[in-house]
């Protein structure tokens, strides 16, 4: 049973189609119109040419609306697929681990033996993380407990006996695009990144700077005057019913290696 289309799927569809008749009628070079589309969309380059790809042949807007399920490959046969588990787990899952390839091969001869179709080898290596989990996979074919260590949380190393004795600072692009909108068509200008002071004893965030610039002296500066100073009155400006009471001058500022 599929589920019906619903009103922002299609217009969600009809807006990327828009946007791909510009790329395909337009003047620009192809590779700056996908770049503004994939700006105007919030989508990546490789996700406009995969549906360029999808688009290109009858130019329809269904062509985009979401796959159901029923367009999507069904799963193998049960026996098929108790045949490539018990064999992944005898042949594969173990301290001396064989390549996957001589496995697929006795999977396949399994199969034939039993008269059931024979799978390939993108099907079996796509089984691997749905029949194993990474630390069962570590604990199993090496018998080096770094490999599992590698896969659990790590305590932080950084220490501090009260509030405000040891701060940290760190910088990250955020998951956003900033667009401007010129004679009606999107302009991308850039991604903003964030810098954020937090204090490690409390794990508070004391303050933070938001900027398209790139990390620098300035917005090192500018999250250290406001980690520095009471929110109160900026809170107030952005009528904010919020408390942030945490402020005051680190003692020790600990940063990355970047």
């Amino acid at each position: 049973m599929t589920r019906p289309i619903s009103d922002e799927q299609w217009s969600t569809a009809r807006r990327i189609a828009r946007e791909l008749d510009k790329i395909l009628d337009g003047r620009d070079p192809k590779q700056a119109a996908i770049k503004r589309a994939a700006a105007e969309l919030r989508l990546t380059a490789r996700q406009i040419y995969n549906l360029l790809a999808r688009y290109r042949a009858d130019r329809t807007v269904t062509a985009l609306l979401p796959r159901t399920a029923t367009s999507r490959r069904k799963r193998l046969p049960e026996q098929v697929e108790d045949i490539v588990a018990a064999t992944l787990r005898e042949k594969w899952l173990t301290l001396e681990p064989a390549a996957l390839a001589p496995v697929v091969d006795e999977i396949r001869a399994r199969c034939e033996e039993a008269g059931v179709a024979v799978p390939s080898y993108v099907t079996v290596a796509h089984r691997i993380p749905m029949l194993f989990s990474p630390e069962e996979i570590a604990r199993k074919r090496s018998a080096n407990p770094k490999h599992l260590l590698r896969l659990k949380p790590r305590p932080g190393y950084i220490h501090a006996p009260h509030p405000l004795a040891v701060c940290q600072i760190d910088h990250t692009p955020t998951d956003i695009n900033f667009v401007e909108v010129v004679d009606g068509a999107g302009v991308f200008i850039g991604r903003p990144y964030l810098t954020i002071i937090t204090d490690v004893s409390t794990r508070s965030i004391l303050g933070f700077c938001l900027t398209l610039e790139k990390p620098s002296v300035l917005s090192v500066a500018l999250c250290l005057a406001q980690a520095m100073c009471p929110k109160n009155a900026w809170l107030a400006a952005r009528n904010l019913h919020h408390a942030w009471p945490m402020f005051g001058r680190p003692r020790l500022l600990v940063t990355g290696s970047e």
